[in-house]
């Protein structure tokens, strides 16, 4: 059984990492790499569903090239779960480019925190509003 002081420190582990979770999306909004690396592990696997597991460098660089350019982006967080190591986050992407280009998008990411860096992530969009942007860009995983 577990008891208040146990719980506590649960939530506020949660909590806490919520807080890092949430401040890595609003730098993945403005394309902040230091931030950005300051809270992802160097070993991070990011896995994109359509595309496969991506190493720090190739997300930073897709980062840049996809959404590096854009002069509105805005991420609208719908809703958060966290519990232990895990935080769970739905959002909605909102990014205009220069050229007329809009990139609207639905996510769900699932990320895995320990200590204080995100050391994985799971991510699932809309595949096919990311291709009618940008281009192919899977690898089919």
């Amino acid at each position: 059984m577990i008891d208040a002081a146990e719980n506590r420190n649960a939530q506020d582990l949660a909590e806490s990492n919520r807080a890092l979770v949430l401040r890595l999306m609003g730098a993945l909004d403005i394309c902040d790499l230091a931030t950005i690396r300051a809270i992802l592990a160097a070993d991070v696997e990011w896995y994109v569903s359509g595309v496969g597991t991506l190493d720090l460098e190739t997300l930073l660089a897709q980062l840049r090239q996809m959404l590096g350019l854009a002069s509105v982006a805005r991420t609208t967080i719908v809703a958060t779960t966290a519990e232990g190591e895990r935080v769970a986050v739905e959002s909605r992407g909102n990014f205009e480019f220069p050229d007329g280009r809009a990139y609207r998008n639905h996510y769900h990411h699932l990320f895995t925190v320990r200590g204080d860096r995100v050391v994985g992530v799971r991510e699932y969009l809309d595949l096919r509003e990311t291709e009618r942007v940008f281009g192919p860009i899977g690898g089919g995983a």
